[in-house]
């Protein structure tokens, strides 16, 4: 767990929902400054906190570690598996093609 990335990642998200260090603080039930500690990376009690905070941003807590969309993941492999289909598809085509010039060649 990279302490700094997931920092940035709160700090990102809590801007981003309009969210004041003050606000997180309270929901959290500890001090402003303990919170801005935790934000600026002065104390490393974000894994204390990580569940809550990311309850606070409605994030998944592997979001905020590990940095993935995981509403995005799900789309994602969808798209790739349509793809993989379609080429599969491809695939058996000119094998088709392949079999019926092999007997063409035969009939020769």
């Amino acid at each position: 767990m990279n302490n700094e990335e997931i920092r940035k990642r709160i700090l990102a998200r809590r801007k981003e929902q309009q969210l004041s260090q003050a606000d997180i603080a309270d929901r959290l039930s500890i001090s402003q400054t303990a919170y801005y500690k935790i934000e600026k990376g002065n104390t490393q009690l974000i894994s204390d906190h990580l569940s809550k905070i990311a309850s606070i941003l409605d994030l998944p807590e592997e979001e905020l570690v590990l940095g993935y969309d995981f509403s995005k993941i799900d789309s994602i492999i969808s798209e790739k598996n349509k793809r993989i289909a379609e080429l599969e598809s491809i695939i058996a085509d000119k094998n088709r093609i392949i079999e019926l010039q092999a007997e063409l060649l035969k009939k020769i």
